[in-house]
């Protein structure tokens, strides 16, 4: 966090002037009531008038610059927070990326970031605000009388056991709190993905159970961080009420034996609330603030860069613009097992990917084909073995700037048409090839280029959503198109259509990966990689008896 600090160190300098400012004019409060009260007492009430109404409105105007810079400083760490983390997961390794649910990075950045924003900037300067507070108090306190400090130090020194008791506890509660609003975000996104499904089998009974589950969870850690909190305040607030009693009683006490004037005794009054408030609101504070260190760390935890990660962003600078030529891609006794898992996905695979040339890849569910395309696509590296571009080893990084794939789960982002096929990107002349080679015209024509499509494409219909993603990996020019039952949704005149644009592509590189290709195109097709039992065997298509 001290980074985002040194980051926005102007605002930051311009809220700790005001935060100290204002600690100046509240602990001056107590001056000011002397004054005033030995002013109204010698008779002159309209000078005591005046100079409280002065002084109400100075201090006002301070509070409202204090606030105003802490609110801005506050929004402006959390944005780039936010910013930060995004930016962090999307270079993130893909099988670091997978260690963790998608809803698990949601909660992160809607229920982390929030506890950070509602806490961490205004605990950091009042932190700063009532320590300075405390030592103009101490020194205000001692000008009346050095025993209302040492009482003060005294009364300090035996409730400083009161943030200790909690720190500890706070940051635990903290920790599982995070937890329980991270499987609620889970828990919802269940109830909203699986709406369809719930209703068609009218088991919203079982829906609401499981969520039930998760809500008495978040709401049993909600109330215990919430006690845990208020116990400490408590406890501060009390030993704070008790201390200022006795400042009263003390306070009386030196009036009666004429040491101290009325107008003093008030003075005397404000500045222990100015040393008991702060004191512990600090007490307070520090607890708070050490239990945000779990939610700190696992920001950290979930945006650590991989060196791997770090690397392929230090060539995509290095390499921007350059056009990658290659003729062949080989697989030399290439292993891979996710992590944590002693089962290996791939076993020793050997298989050659030319330049141009157009491949299928069966296989029953679970071979491994998807775990292929990852690593063909460079989102894995091998546990074994060698993956070689032109008898090269090569970086995964250049694999995935050679590729375009359409995945079988389709994923649209909740804008136009246009704008999840060129994703930020302006060619014109690119985008009508696309939608055209895509298929997609009539669709663009019926409700226009600018249509949004809702979230996840909620708007189109499956089909539609798969030759968007289709007219998505053409628009993006790669050398080899990967179709992961990408045309399965389609009728199979588009179907035919699409697949028959990209085997006339002699320059593309083709690889489907489908239980459903059409007989009139199976033939156009080079070559078949079968996986069984995480082995491949690739022939051409004409010496193989392709099964429907």
């Amino acid at each position: 966090m001290k980074f985002y600090l040194k980051k926005n160190k102007v605002r930051f300098a311009v809220a700790v002037f005001f935060a100290i400012a204002f600690a100046f004019a509240y602990v001056g409060i107590s001056l000011l009531l002397q004054h005033i009260v030995d002013t109204a007492t010698s008779g002159e009430i309209l000078k005591a008038i005046i100079i409280a109404a002065g002084y109400t409105l100075a201090i006002a105007l301070i509070s409202f610059l204090q606030a105003h810079s802490e609110v801005k400083l506050n929004q402006k760490i959390a944005g780039e927070i936010r910013g930060n983390i995004v930016d962090k997961i999307l270079k993130k390794d893909t099988l670091d990326f997978e260690k963790h649910k998608g809803s698990d990075y949601v909660s992160l950045v809607q229920n982390d970031v929030k506890k950070i924003e509602d806490s961490y900037v205004s605990t950091v300067l009042s932190i700063i605000s009532y320590a300075i507070m405390l030592v103009l108090a101490v020194i205000v306190m001692t000008r009346y009388s050095w025993v209302f400090t040492v009482f003060m130090f005294v009364m300090t020194a035996i409730m400083f056991v009161v943030p200790m008791l909690f720190s500890k506890k706070l940051s635990g509660a903290s920790e599982e709190l995070s937890k329980a609003q991270e499987n609620m975000t889970e828990g919802l996104t269940e109830v909203v993905g699986g709406f369809e499904v719930v209703r068609s089998l009218q088991k919203e009974d079982y829906s609401t159970s499981k969520f039930g589950i998760v809500n008495r969870y978040l709401i049993k850690k909600g109330v215990k961080f919430g006690l845990l909190k208020q116990m400490n305040n408590s406890a501060s607030n009390t030993l704070m009420f008790t201390m200022q009693m006795v400042i009263c009683i003390l306070a009386g006490y030196f009036i009666y034996i004429g040491k101290i004037s009325y107008g003093s005794m008030v003075g005397v009054i404000q500045v222990s609330g100015s040393f008991c408030q702060p004191l512990f609101e600090l007490f307070a504070l520090i607890p708070a603030i050490k239990a945000l260190d779990p939610i700190v760390k696992k920001i950290g935890e979930y945006t650590e860069e991989s060196q791997k990660a770090a690397e392929e962003e230090t060539e995509d600078q290095a390499g921007k613009g350059n056009k990658h030529e290659w003729n062949k891609i080989t697989f030399e006794n290439v292993s891979f097992a996710y992590p944590d898992s002693e089962k290996e996905t791939l076993k020793s695979v050997n298989l050659s990917i030319e330049k141009g040339k157009k491949y299928l890849i069966v296989g029953e569910s679970g071979a491994g084909k998807s775990t292929l395309i990852n690593m063909l696509c460079g989102n894995y590296e091998p546990k074994a073995g060698k993956v070689l571009v032109d008898g090269a080893s090569e970086k995964q990084n250049m694999l995935k700037k050679l590729t375009a794939v359409v995945w079988q789960k389709v994923f649209l982002f909740n804008e136009s048409i246009k704008e999840n096929v060129m994703l930020g990107e302006i060619n014109d002349a690119k985008y009508e090839k696309a939608i055209r080679n895509a298929e997609i015209e009539d669709v663009v024509k019926e409700k226009g280029a600018d249509y949004k499509v809702g979230s996840d494409g909620s708007m189109l219909s499956g089909g539609q959503k798969q030759r968007v993603a289709i007219a998505r990996a053409m628009y993006a020019e790669r050398d080899i198109i990967v179709l992961d039952e990408g045309i399965s949704a389609l009728d199979n005149g588009t179907a035919r259509a699409i697949e028959e644009t990209l085997l006339d592509r002699q320059e593309l590189t083709l690889i489907s990966v489908s239980h459903h290709i059409l007989p009139e195109t199976r033939t156009r097709y080079d070559e078949i990689i079968e996986l069984k039992n995480g082995t491949t065997v690739q022939n051409p298509v004409d010496k193989m008896e392709f099964a429907s």
